[in-house]
């Protein structure tokens, strides 16, 4: 949004001045589709690597394998 009305208010100060613009429209257009493409390409692409990094989690052990939890009732041995 900052940028939108940045660009507006330099659009309108170029045309107070009636200063040409540089470039074409669609070349700067064309410009800033390549921006946007190139961010959202960079932030996939760190993404990926990230998830790569990443260690996978140990598998579980089964039921019979896992301790009995800290308030659970330990039957009693028969004598």
């Amino acid at each position: 949004m900052i940028s939108f009305a940045a660009g507006l208010a330099m659009g309108a100060m170029c045309w107070a001045l009636r200063l040409t613009a540089p470039a074409p429209t669609l070349l700067g257009l064309a410009g800033l589709l390549g921006v946007g493409l190139g961010e959202r390409a960079a932030t996939a692409l760190g993404t990926r690597l990230n998830r790569r990094r990443t260690r996978p989690e140990a598998p579980q052990p089964d039921c019979a394998q896992q301790a009995a939890p800290r308030n659970a009732r330990v039957p009693l041995r028969p004598h």
